[in-house]
């Protein structure tokens, strides 16, 4: 993905349910990455997916309507360009644990 065309979109929904009904329908929709998911508290979750600006635009659109036949959305948002240290902020582990490891043990 060039620096140019790379995007972060965040999902938040109340849920699990819907945010993982969501989720899917964004890997499926679109080739985007899911980096980043966080349960918020409450029974809030939200999930972070990066791909090029077109392919997060699309997968926000279908994830944000498999959200709603399950369940709440709270709100769905595309950063197009985003800075490094934004990105920074959502690399908590999970992108290892979603591609099948082990977070990493906070000293």
């Amino acid at each position: 993905m060039s620096g140019s065309q790379n995007a972060i979109g965040l999902i938040e929904t109340r849920g699990i349910v819907s945010l993982v009904a969501g989720i899917e329908a964004m890997m499926k929709t679109a080739e985007v990455q899911t980096i980043n998911v966080e349960r918020i508290g409450s029974g809030y979750f939200s999930a972070a997916i990066k791909g090029s600006i077109a392919a997060v635009r699309q997968a926000l659109d279908s994830g944000s309507a498999a959200v709603k036949q399950y369940g709440e959305l709270r709100s769905a948002q595309l950063y197009p360009r985003p800075d490094a240290i934004s990105v920074g902020l959502l690399d908590n582990g999970t992108r290892d644990l979603l591609a099948g490891g082990q977070r990493a043990e906070a000293s």
